[in-house]
């Protein structure tokens, strides 16, 4: 098999209701597997602005080394452009046998690791195939349909992705353009300290608390004190275990920064098909190396 490089992203999913993001594994996952029961013309969208069909393909569930996963593959072709057929060889041309309401088929690869407080995502980039865009458009249109069957939700929610910069924290901080929130991870031990004396420590509750500061609208959180917190953070001269931080980046798109991601790759080296489509498994073994599976 030949290789090939391909570009990767990594991204951040949760649920944003009005302006409240949140995370629910149990739905999430309820929700992909919702997905594998919807038959094939259901789960075909197209759209007829851009010309494109956007299929999913396949959806497998997996556990290993602790790691749930769902990986996931979408399958896109443009439409309504048949032009003829020229030879590589003498330029000859021949005419189509595409229909217009054909196209190639270009699949696009993403997996999610179902964490406690986000779907955390690697995506192929690719420019022929499903956007991240597309990907979460695609999603809730689906969601209004598992909604409207689960007895227990209300539709007041959407699924909602930011991106995950693959410079190291602070790099990434520095490239924000504003920062709405930054979310403080600290140990459930302090509600009986003198941090929060008043409350006593509920054992129900989880090992994490998060304290969260939000900016005023329009406004941005400043980066100076986000930068002494990290610091404090990383040379243990703090409680807060933990910093994340949401915000948009030069490029106005919404970014969640993470102090626990260190520098990502970008590309991955992936085997190809002889039909120089991409080998799935070859690509898959790839993002599960960089989602922490090990063997």
């Amino acid at each position: 098999m030949s290789t090939q490089k391909r570009k990767i992203s990594y991204w951040s999913f949760d649920f944003l209701s009005g302006d409240e993001h949140f995370f629910d594994a149990d739905v999430f996952c309820r929700f992909l597997a919702y997905l594998q029961t919807v038959n094939q013309q259901s789960l075909l969208y197209r759209d007829e602005k851009q010309n494109k069909a956007i299929a999913l393909e396949s959806i497998r569930e997996e556990t290993k080394q602790g790691i749930h996963m769902y990986k996931v593959v979408f399958k896109s072709c443009k439409y309504n452009h048949s032009p003829d057929y020229m030879s590589s060889l003498d330029g000859t041309e021949r005419p189509t046998e595409k229909l217009l309401s054909e196209g190639d088929k270009e699949l696009t690869h993403m997996c999610f690791r179902i964490d406690a407080d986000e779907a955390y995502a690697i995506f192929e980039e690719r420019r022929n195939g499903v956007s991240v865009g597309g990907t979460v458009a695609y999603l809730n249109r689906h969601l209004n349909a598992f909604i409207e069957v689960s007895d227990d939700l209300e539709d007041d929610f959407c699924i909602w992705s930011s991106i995950i910069p693959p410079e190291d924290f602070l790099t990434a901080l520095g490239k924000t353009s504003r920062i709405a929130s930054t979310e403080l991870f600290v140990e459930n031990k302090i509600l009986g300290t003198g941090y929060l004396g008043l409350m006593d420590e509920d054992i129900n509750s989880q090992n994490d608390l998060i304290i969260t500061m939000k900016a005023k609208p329009r406004k941005s959180l400043a980066k100076r004190g986000i930068e002494s917190i990290y610091t404090a953070l990383t040379t243990g001269g703090t409680e807060v275990s933990r910093i994340r931080v949401r915000g948009k980046d030069i490029n106005k798109m919404d970014v969640t920064i993470d102090s626990l991601n260190g520098k990502k790759m970008d590309e991955v080296t992936v085997k190809l098909q002889e039909n120089g489509i991409v080998d799935s498994y070859s690509l898959f073994a790839k993002i599960e190396e960089l989602l922490g599976v090990t063997i």
